[in-house]
């Protein structure tokens, strides 16, 4: 099966909305063309993918069958031509907005007859794998409007801590709060609805215990009903100045999109800080 076997079946893709293909055919071993027109029949076989997983438990994954609506084949025939060694290629086409970050998936392709010659049964199977979907971002904060619910830094001269420095890209100024309210939120509002699928967020420059600890990312189109799109508990910034990327698996557009902020890392009290809050959208 050439450009689908061995190490060539591991397909290294992007979280995209467009569709990204790969191929697969049928081979003829040894040193000499096929001496006849071979037609082969290959057969999608998700039934492999249990016993797939028995024998590859040592690696420490464990697989899904591709979803059905995540692909589609150009077809399941493909003919080798007499006097060559590969056949026309069969496309596989993946659309990887369909699929879900940190799962593994595996689709096994099966050789299951040709019209002549001999299977080597040992070369008859491709296993598809999606290990890790690759990701490009871009940064779409600044073309939203940015709000909030609390800024107590503004009647301090702001000083570089009121709430606007926490879209403002510099992460050598912060949004600081000297009172930690639990029902503070940070919020982006798009012209038309907008697709995020991912934030960072990075900490301020001192006193860890005002990180934020527990927050939400929310969806909507109206300003009242919202979606939850992300929540993210008993989290940690190891550094100063430490950005941390949070990926979702959201495909739909809002047009406002909410940080919900329900902790700070002084168990509710104290003052809160945060140096940037950036939201993403891959592509």
């Amino acid at each position: 099966m050439p450009m689908a076997y061995s190490d060539r079946a591991t397909l290294s893709l992007y979280k995209l909305d467009s569709v990204q293909t790969t191929f697969f055919g049928i081979a003829y071993g040894g040193f000499n063309s096929a001496p006849t027109d071979i037609t082969g029949e290959f057969k999608i076989d998700t039934s492999l993918v249990t016993q797939y997983n028995i024998d590859n438990a040592y690696l420490g994954n464990h697989y899904v069958a591709l979803p059905d609506s995540s692909y589609t084949i150009s077809g399941l025939t493909s003919t080798l031509k007499m006097g060559t060694t590969s056949s026309d290629p069969i496309t596989l086409s993946i659309l990887t907005s369909k699929l879900s970050l940190g799962v593994h998936y595996l689709l096994p392709v099966r050789l299951a007859s040709v019209s002549s010659g001999k299977l080597d049964t040992s070369l008859t199977i491709a296993y598809f794998k999606i290990d890790t979907l690759n990701i490009r971002a871009r940064d779409i904060t600044a073309q939203g409007t940015f709000s909030f619910n609390y800024d107590d830094a503004v009647s301090h001269n702001d000083a570089g801590e009121s709430a606007i420095h926490l879209v403002d890209n510099d992460i050598s100024t912060k949004y600081l709060l000297f009172t930690y309210h639990p029902d503070m939120y940070v919020q982006l509002k798009y012209s038309a609805p907008t697709v995020v699928n991912g934030y960072t967020l990075t900490s301020a420059n001192d006193a860890s215990e005002r990180d934020p600890r527990d927050w939400n990312l929310v969806g909507s189109n109206d300003g009242l009903n919202w979606t939850v799109i992300d929540t993210q508990t008993n989290q940690q910034f190891t550094g100063r100045g430490q950005t941390r990327q949070f990926n979702t698996n959201n495909n739909e557009a809002y047009n406002y999109y909410r940080l919900n902020i329900t902790a700070n890392n002084n168990g509710n009290a104290g003052l809160f800080q945060c140096a940037e809050w950036r939201l993403l959208q891959f592509y």
